[in-house]
């Protein structure tokens, strides 16, 4: 008894109390906020008119008929395009194909040549001598000449007796300058060794050498001599 009298208590009160809840969210929420809110009217912001361009004028057409080149009629076939019927009474000669020029004739020998096209009129090219290597005006050093000078009189150093007593013994580097002939004209040392200079150099004066041609000329020559000194 008790539960039922409950149970309709509470349907009763549950519409109630939504229906109060419906009214409070429309008086405190809904209410302000469409109190406050202002439309705009957008027909006072819009002018009277608006102005608006013309649109141009069409382009003016030309009502005159257009002129059309006749068409160009076809050729007629002739009656002497086809094979010829009747054999000629003489065959010419063929003409020179093109490019080539054609042999002239009553030009005296030796006036013109062919070059694989035709007859050029003119000299035909000489084969030019190359020039001879210039005149040297001084000693050619013997690297340059295409055959080195070969020795052939020697005379053998003699051995100082103060460097054999010190038992001195080394190389000595001279540079030597040969005359047309071949004889040493010239010395000058290069790596000297003391107390065996002077003997390799009155050595090597009577040296004697063949002869050197550059560019056909005899020449002097500018070469280096080695003379060594060893006790045996």
């Amino acid at each position: 008894m008790k539960r039922s009298g409950l149970r309709s208590h509470l349907s009763g009160s549950v519409p109630i109390s939504i229906a109060l809840h419906l009214v409070a969210l429309l008086v405190f929420v809904v209410i302000p906020l469409t109190a406050n809110m202002v439309l705009p009217d957008p027909a006072s912001h819009l002018p009277e008119f608006m102005r608006v361009a013309p649109m141009p004028p069409p382009p003016p057409v030309d009502l005159a008929p257009m002129r059309t080149a006749p068409a160009p009629t076809p050729a007629q076939p002739s009656a002497s395009s086809g094979p010829p019927i009747e054999a000629p009474m003489a065959i010419a000669a063929d003409s020179a194909p093109p490019g080539l020029v054609p042999p002239i004739s009553g030009l005296p020998p030796g006036t013109g040549y062919s070059d694989g096209l035709g007859v050029i009129v003119g000299t035909p090219a000489v084969p030019v001598r190359p020039p001879d290597p210039p005149h040297a005006t001084g000693p050619v050093r013997v690297a340059e000449l295409p055959v080195t000078p070969r020795k052939i009189g020697d005379a053998r150093p003699i051995y100082p007796e103060i460097a054999r007593s010190a038992r001195v013994e080394g190389t000595v580097i001279l540079e030597a300058v040969l005359d047309t002939t071949g004889r040493v004209t010239q010395l000058r040392v290069i790596k000297s060794v003391p107390m065996l200079d002077q003997a390799a150099v009155d050595a090597v004066r009577q040296w004697r050498y063949t002869p050197s041609l550059y560019g056909g000329q005899p020449v002097s020559v500018l070469m280096t001599i080695t003379v060594r000194f060893t006790l045996q």
